[in-house]
């Protein structure tokens, strides 16, 4: 063959041979995340609306009638102890001056009449006086000593009162509402202000009977606000039901920071015993109008489209009824342009 006739035939082959090469490799893999999928038992739920509530909220009252001289502005914060409305305290501080000056001056009087009884004692043994007149003073030492007691007991009663003019916070919390201005008269039981803790905080909803022996004291139970979710713990069950809804109120007590008295939460509450079933995460189904999937990655790192149907559900998983195997490997990123029989490359969590 002529050089050039060789030359040709050569420029001919190799692209030829490329492109063969080319088609034996394939479409590049798809990088992908993948989770295993679970098996435990879970049990069916309904929601129902609930919400935050504080352990320690209380309307604040006046033990006392006054006037009020001050009174702490909604949204200001308190420690237990400190002081949150104030009553004009003139008549009590007064009281007190004159229940103090009537003390000394029945000590007085009690110290004269021990002084003469002891000098009249010392007189009636050599008969110098009658007996009636050591008789006399110790009944009037007597009516001293009672005198005392009765304007001390006089003394703490206005002290007491006197301390009471200011009405203090009995834990540490917020005023949400204000009810008495400064100025204005507060009668005896007067609500002057609400105290909310916004730190012991529980969630509140209704249950309905057929849910009392699945969520007893001590049961776990998921709620969610529609963008965070969380647990908290069954601590009471009021075992009596409303006269309208037929509803009975639980209480869930929580320890999560990001939730303020107020929230509106929606409880999962138990409708059946648990049964077992195998769990994948909620990014792990593939939604088409042809219905739900979930691509599984096999042993040769391919990825497979299994039908499924979704069940019972938990925070983060949900429950799939089909193909899936406990300890499959599920895909959760990447499984958006995934096409039955393509390879993948796992890429770590």
């Amino acid at each position: 063959m002529k050089p050039a006739l060789a030359a040709v035939a050569l420029a001919l082959v190799l692209p030829a041979s490329a492109t063969l090469a080319e088609d034996q490799k394939g479409p590049p893999a798809a990088l992908v995340v993948v989770d295993h999928a679970v098996k435990q038992f879970v049990s069916p739920t309904a929601l129902y609306s609930a919400t935050v509530i504080s352990r320690d909220d209380a309307k604040l009252a006046g033990e006392i009638a006054g006037r009020l001289t001050w009174v702490a502005e909604v949204g200001d914060r308190f420690l237990k102890g400190e002081t949150v409305a104030k009553l004009d305290d003139t008549f009590f501080r007064q009281q007190v001056i004159e229940e103090q000056s009537i003390i000394q001056r029945e000590q007085a009087k009690f110290d004269f009449h021990t002084r003469q009884v002891e000098r009249l004692e010392e007189l009636l043994k050599e008969n110098n006086i009658a007996r009636s007149q050591v008789d006399q003073e110790r009944m009037d030492r007597s009516v001293a000593h009672n005198n005392i007691l009765s304007a001390q007991a006089r003394l703490s009663q206005a002290k007491e009162r006197l301390k009471r003019t200011s009405i203090l916070a009995p834990f540490d919390g917020v005023v949400s509402e204000r009810w008495l201005q400064a100025g204005e008269w507060a009668d005896n039981g007067d609500a002057i202000v609400r105290l909310v803790s916004a730190d012991n905080l529980e969630i509140e909803t209704h249950i309905p009977a057929s849910s009392l022996k699945l969520a007893t004291v001590g049961t776990p139970l998921t709620y969610t606000d529609g963008k965070v979710s969380g647990t908290g713990t069954v601590r009471t069950i009021v075992p009596i039901g409303g006269d309208v809804s037929r509803l009975y109120e639980l209480r869930l007590s929580v320890a999560d920071p990001s939730l303020s008295a107020g929230n509106l939460l929606r409880v999962a509450v138990p409708t059946a015993l648990p049964r077992e079933a195998v769990l994948v995460p909620r990014d792990a189904l593939v939604l088409r109008r042809e219905g739900i999937y979930v691509y599984r990655v096999n042993q040769g790192s391919v990825a497979e489209r299994v039908t499924v149907q979704t069940g019972i559900a938990t925070p983060d998983r949900i429950e799939v009824i089909g193909g899936i195997r406990e300890h499959d490997r599920v895909v959760i990123r990447g499984g958006e342009n995934l096409r039955p029989g393509m390879p993948v490359q796992v890429k770590p969590l």
